[in-house]
C-alpha cells in the first residue's frame, strides 16, 4: 500500500519499497512504522500518513515528473492539480466558468465537481458580472504605500481577503486526499499569510471535522456549517465556542444541497426566528452566508448577526441566478456600516479583491483557487497564492490612487454593459 502524508502532500511512503532515508525497510507496513518517526518532508508524525489510491498516486507522481522546476512555484503545484483533478477541472489560466471548460455543462446528475449547477450560468454570471467593472487608473498623486490591513471580528488581519468556507472533496475533487488535509491546508495558509480560513462541512465526512480542525489550528478559523436541523445546528455551535473559534457561520443557501439530500442528512431553510435563535445562542460572532438580495440582507441585520456574506456558493446551487457583482452595490447601500459585508464571486486576483471591495464589501473571499491549491501543495501552496493576490491589490490600489481601504469605492470603477 502506498500513503502520503496529508500535512505536506508531498512525501509519499510505498510499503513493498520502504524508505531509506528514514531507516524503513522495505516490507515494512504502516502499523510497523515506530511511533517516533517524523516525515522526512515537514516533520510531522506517520499519524499524518493517509492510504492514497493507485490511479491518484500515479496522476500526482506523473505531476511532480513533468513540472520539476529549481523553484516550486504556483505554476508547479496549478500543474499537480490539473493531474489531480483530471476530468472535472482545467485549471485553466482563468477560472471563468464559462461554456468551453471542463467543469461547465449539465452533468444529467453526476458530480458537478468544481463547476456550477445546472448549466453552469450562475458560475459564469459570477463572472462575467464582476468584469463588467473596469478599473479607473488615477495615478498623480504623492506617493504611499498602501495599507491594506482591516479589523474584523475584533481581529487584525494584513489583508482584506481571506479564504472562503470549502469541503467536498469526495464529491467535488476526485477524492484526491482526506478532507482534513484539504481543511489544513486552508487554515494554515491563511493563518500564515496574516488572514483567515473558512471551512465547510460535507456529508461524506463527520459534520463536526471542520471545526475541530480549527480547534487544532488554535481556533484561528471560521467553521461554516450547513442548515441542518436546528437542534443539530446548536450543538456545532457550542462545539465552536469549546474550540474558541474567530467565528461561525450558517451556508443558507446550503438548503439546495442535492449531496446533503442524497446522503440522507436533510438540509433546511431557515426563518427569521431561527437565524435569530442561533444568532442568540453564542456570544461568538454568526455569519449568514448565501445572501443574494436586500430583503435577505436586511433580515440578517436585523438578527444581530455578526456578518452578512453575499454569495451564490459559487452558482452551484441554483442554476440562472445573478452574478455576487449585480446584487452586492444595492445590498451594500442597505447596511454597510451597520455589520461587516463579505463577499465572494469569482474572486480570482487582487484586482478582483479591489473591486469586489469598491463594490461594497469589506472582506473579499477567493475559493476554487485554493482548493486546487491546497489538495496539491497544502498550506505551502495556499501561502503563495495569498502572496500572488496581495502584490496584486498593492499595486492595483496604487494605481487607483487609493492608499488605504477607506478610500476603495465605487469612485474607482467605470460599470460597462452587462
Amino acid at each position: 500500500m502506498k500513503y502520503i502524508c496529508t500535512y505536506c502532500n508531498t512525501y509519499v511512503y510505498d510499503e513493498e519499497k520502504g524508505d531509506h532515508d528514514t531507516k524503513l525497510e522495505p516490507g515494512t507496513n504502516i502499523e510497523d512504522i515506530p511511533e517516533s518517526w517524523l516525515c522526512p518532508v515537514c516533520g510531522m508524525p506517520k499519524d499524518y500518513l493517509q492510504e492514497i489510491r493507485d490511479d491518484i498516486f500515479s496522476l500526482k507522481m506523473t505531476a511532480y515528473t513533468e513540472t520539476q522546476h529549481d523553484t516550486k512555484d504556483l505554476n508547479y503545484y496549478r500543474s499537480i492539480a490539473r493531474k489531480m483533478l483530471t476530468g472535472i477541472c482545467g485549471e485553466y489560466p482563468v477560472c471563468d466558468g464559462q461554456p468551453d471548460r471542463t467543469c461547465t455543462g449539465q452533468k444529467f446528475g453526476a458530480s458537478i465537481g468544481f463547476g456550477g449547477a445546472g448549466q453552469g450560468k450562475t458560475f459564469e454570471a459570477n463572472y462575467n458580472s464582476l468584469q463588467s467593472y473596469k478599473l479607473k487608473m488615477k495615478v498623480i498623486k504623492e506617493h504611499n504605500e498602501p495599507d491594506m490591513s482591516v479589523s474584523i471580528f475584533n481581529k487584525k488581519i494584513g489583508v482584506p481577503f481571506m479564504g472562503a468556507s470549502l469541503s467536498g472533496v469526495k464529491t467535488s475533487m476526485n477524492d484526491v486526499v482526506p478532507e482534513d488535509a484539504l481543511y489544513r491546508g486552508l487554515l494554515k495558509g491563511a493563518m500564515s499569510s496574516g488572514s483567515i480560513g473558512l471551512v465547510g462541512n460535507t456529508p461524506e465526512s463527520p459534520d463536526d471535522l471542520g471545526v475541530k480542525i480549527v480547534g487544532e489550528n488554535h481556533g484561528w478559523g471560521i467553521p461554516i456549517f450547513k442548515p441542518q436541523s436546528q437542534e443539530r445546528l446548536l450543538q456545532l455551535i457550542k462545539l465552536a465556542e469549546e474550540m474558541d473559534v474567530i467565528a461561525l457561520g450558517i451556508d443558507l443557501d446550503g438548503a439546495g444541497s442535492t449531496y446533503w439530500n442524497a446522503s440522507n442528512k436533510p438540509v433546511y431553510r431557515k426563518s427569521e426566528k431561527e437565524i435569530t435563535e442561533l444568532v442568540d445562542s453564542t456570544e461568538k460572532p454568526v455569519i449568514f452566508k448565501g445572501i443574494m438580495c436586500t430583503e435577505d440582507a436586511i433580515k440578517v441585520l436585523d438578527s444581530g448577526a455578526g456578518a452578512c456574506y453575499i454569495s451564490n456558493h459559487g452558482g452551484r446551487v441554483l442554476d440562472g441566478g445573478q452574478g455576487v457583482a449585480e446584487v452586492l452595490p444595492d445590498i451594500a447601500n442597505e447596511i454597510a456600516g451597520k455589520i461587516p459585508i463579505l463577499a465572494d464571486g469569482a474572486v480570482r486576483t487582487g484586482f478582483d479583491v479591489l473591486k469586489i471591495l469598491a463594490l461594497g464589501a469589506d472582506i473579499a473571499l477567493i475559493g476554487r483557487p485554493l482548493a486546487r491549491l491546497s489538495i496539491a501543495g497544502g498550506d505551502v501552496a495556499v501561502k503563495m497564492y495569498y502572496k500572488y493576490v496581495k502584490d496584486d491589490l498593492k499595486k492595483a490600489m496604487i494605481l487607483t490612487g487609493c492608499d488605504n481601504l477607506n478610500e476603495v469605492n465605487m469612485d474607482i470603477l467605470v460599470a460597462t454593459n452587462r
